[in-house]
């Protein structure tokens, strides 16, 4: 096994675990209907860096926009 097979493996694991991570995140969010999280689970899987960046990028921009806004003190 040379050093590329070892890195293009190490990136694999790290992206089927991104994908993991974030297909569990999908589904324990409260901020989706079942019918949705379902759908993204799909784009997660079916486009992996792609389809995994973009419903990354919505979950965080829900959950920053469904956060009550900081209290400011006096």
């Amino acid at each position: 096994m040379d050093l590329f097979d070892g890195i293009l493996g190490a990136l694999l694991l790290a992206l089927v675990a991104f994908q993991t991570w974030l297909t569990i995140r999908v589904f324990k969010s409260r901020l989706f209907e079942r019918k949705q999280k379902i759908l993204q689970a799909q784009l997660i899987w079916l486009l992996p860096i792609l389809g995994a960046g973009l419903v990354f990028t919505i979950l965080i921009e829900e959950e920053r926009s469904n956060k009550p806004p900081p209290t400011q003190l006096s």
